[in-house]
């Protein structure tokens, strides 16, 4: 399965959400006096978090007004400035040298400067949430980027944590940004709390086996003692089942195509993982 074939339905969003974001980056350097930004954003990810937003929104709503395609185009953009600043900040805590291919911001420009790089997005992100979109909005993605940072000190003082310790620091920084994503594209678009509620853990149960598949790939000790394989297979399966009541589109079809694509990437590596 191609990743590309994923995210066909939402192919005008992305188009639309890439040169704002450029915008944005451009208008930083502008201020930064250098290229800072422009050079971090100039080989993009896969876009996952804004995906996870599009698709989810489009499950719900996929006949939106310009006003409302609008805000969610904002919302995807706050989520993924949210996201881009605490890589950077990744980056210098872990020492990073490369990320993408390419040399990181603390590696190109120093520590400092990519700190306040990080800060920058951060605060344009919440700068973007509290002028476009409603104020709840910006009170769950707080909360979001206050547990991703509490689990980052979770993990720094914890080198060998047990399964409990594990489970917590992942759901903190990977899945419970994952289930915001799902959760907050679903209600910009009037989902009822019922739908948001199964979106939230359609994004939750995937985060867990993103994170799980990826430290195992990754030959990570703390993942490797504390969880199987097979349990980062079975929080994918839980995240197609989360969704199961959703009316079926080609939204819900890209949602589940996506667990099957990590799913496929990882499988390779894993003998007897299902």
């Amino acid at each position: 399965m191609r990743f590309d074939e994923i995210v066909i339905p939402i192919i005008k969003e992305l188009n639309q959400f890439e040169p704002e974001l450029k915008n944005i980056s451009t208008k930083l350097d502008a201020s930064a006096t250098q290229n800072i930004f422009s050079y971090f954003f100039s080989i993009p990810g896969k876009r996952l978090r804004p995906m996870l937003t599009f698709l989810s929104a489009s499950t719900i709503n996929d006949e939106l007004t310009p006003s409302a395609k609008h805000n969610l185009i904002q919302l995807a953009i706050g989520i993924e400035l949210i996201h881009s600043a605490s890589l950077i900040h990744d980056d210098i805590i872990d020492g990073d040298l490369l990320r993408r291919g390419q040399k990181t911001l603390n590696k190109t420009f120093n520590n400092k400067i990519a700190v306040l790089a990080g800060d920058a997005l951060y605060s344009r992100a919440f700068t973007i949430f509290s002028d476009t979109l409603p104020k709840e909005f910006a009170q769950v993605m707080g909360r979001v980027t206050e547990t991703m940072s509490m689990a980052e000190i979770l993990n720094a003082n914890n080198t060998s944590p047990d399964r409990e310790t594990y489970l917590k620091i992942i759901l903190g920084k990977t899945a419970g940004f994952m289930s915001a994503c799902c959760s907050l594209g679903g209600s910009i678009v009037g989902a009822s709390e019922k739908e948001c509620n199964m979106l939230s853990k359609y994004g939750e149960n995937l985060g867990m086996a993103y994170q799980i598949l990826d430290d195992y790939i990754d030959e990570d000790t703390a993942a490797m003692k504390n969880v199987t394989i097979e349990e980062g297979f079975q929080f994918a399966y839980a995240a197609k089942t989360s969704i199961d009541s959703l009316k079926d589109s080609a939204y819900k079809k890209s949602l589940i195509m996506l667990v099957d694509y990590i799913l496929d990437f990882y499988s390779p590596k894993v003998e007897n993982a299902l």
